[in-house]
């Protein structure tokens, strides 16, 4: 298990998650994320870990992660479509199914970054599904997910890893997606198979989500 505690100011106002959705801003301070030291203190106790970053690519990180010897896959996340508005009497839905493009049992770490939150509620659990079928047994999943948001699409942000607990969160030109507000006990439910190791709450209202397929 990891150890968790409560934030104080000055470090949730230090650490990731600020919500913007504008391009072109200034850069952003780097911010601190504690629950990325965690799961790479534990990711790299292995020797070589296959990671996977769920993208947008940015090469620095990669190549930060690489340089410990990790091994880094990145693929682009393409939400899974919602449900459409049905009338009485229209056929039921079958939705596309929801794949990555990765083999089974092939990382000892996937960084979901705010993807879950632009995932409609009723296909987390397919998502889910996918994430625990490439994690290997024991394997960690990092996921940031805010607990409360004015507006009801933005643009998938991405990450910059600067060091183990130092991230830069940046957003690029691109469409504007929905993005839905979890409850924690729907993300729980979602994420069935892959055990809850701790959820940290940020002043900013984002939430840090550590997870290991059991």
């Amino acid at each position: 298990m990891f150890g968790w505690r409560r934030s104080t100011p000055a470090e949730s106002d230090a650490r990731v998650g600020s919500a913007g959705d504008a391009p072109g801003t200034p850069a952003p301070e780097p911010q601190n994320c504690p629950s990325l030291a965690k799961v790479l203190a534990r990711t790299f106790k292995g020797e070589r870990p296959a990671i996977l970053d769920l993208g947008p690519l940015c090469g620095e990180g990669v190549v930060r992660l690489a340089s410990r010897g990790a091994r880094v896959t990145v693929e682009r996340f393409r939400p899974p479509e919602a449900p459409p508005a049905r009338k009485p009497g229209d056929p039921p839905w079958e939705p596309p199914p929801f794949r990555l493009d990765q083999p089974d049992e092939a990382f000892d770490l996937v960084l979901v970054w705010e993807h879950l939150d632009f995932t409609p509620p009723e296909r987390l659990g397919e998502v889910a599904t996918e994430l625990r079928r490439i994690l290997r047994p024991g394997g960690a999943l990092l996921a940031f997910c805010l607990a409360r948001s004015d507006e009801p699409a933005q643009r998938i942000p991405r990450y910059r890893v600067l060091d183990d607990d130092r991230l830069v969160r940046e957003i690029e030109d691109g469409p504007r997606l929905r993005r839905f507000v979890h409850p924690n006990r729907e993300i729980e439910r979602g994420l069935a198979g892959l055990a809850i190791q701790g959820i940290h709450l940020q002043r900013n209202q984002m939430r840090e989500f550590v997870a290991i397929r059991s």
